[in-house]
């Protein structure tokens, strides 16, 4: 080997935007995580919040509201999130909640370390988390669209941002 000749390391290089798509990613799994053992070992608890801020919704509205009919609508619409906040429904959604965000977590790890599968490992996990709160809390209720519809969003905007950066994969 020759001593005029220095070691490059040829791996590639990663993008800082990848590095603060991977670590946004990170922290809110690792939160989601924490956050779905509450809904796991004492479901009671988060649904009884959950209805006492519904509570506080509905009393807020009655009181801002002149529109008969659109109130009407509001109180409909809590009372079918209402209907679907069970202990049960909080039980499995946080079950389902930990599983989809351990994937998210390991391709977020992943990709880190410019790793492809790491992609495919989030999108799955993106997968999970839209069809798992249509089938805990069911198509027909707002608390499962609005969790779908969330997951879908947010989970578009990081795939797409992700597909971006695939390049830099291997």
């Amino acid at each position: 080997m020759d001593p005029n000749v220095s070691e490059t390391n040829i791996s590639p290089l990663r993008p800082k935007s990848l590095t603060v798509l991977c670590y946004l990613t990170i922290f809110a799994s690792m939160f989601m995580i924490l956050s779905s053992f509450g809904g796991i070992f004492n479901p009671e608890e988060q649904t009884k919040r959950t209805e006492e801020l519904l509570n506080e919704y509905d009393a807020l509205v009655s009181q801002s509201s002149r529109d008969e009919k659109s109130l009407e609508e509001f109180q409909k619409g809590l009372k079918s999130i209402s209907l679907s906040n069970t202990t049960s429904n909080t039980h499995d959604y946080s079950v389902f909640t930990l599983i989809f965000n351990v994937l998210t977590l390991s391709g977020a790890f992943l990709m880190l370390r410019l790793k492809k599968n790491g992609f495919r490992l989030y999108v799955l996990g993106n997968i999970i988390a839209v069809v798992s709160a249509l089938l805990v809390y069911g198509s027909g209720s707002w608390l499962g669209i609005s969790y779908a519809v969330y997951h879908a969003f947010t989970g578009f905007i990081f795939v797409l941002l992700y597909a971006l950066k695939m390049k830099y994969m291997e």
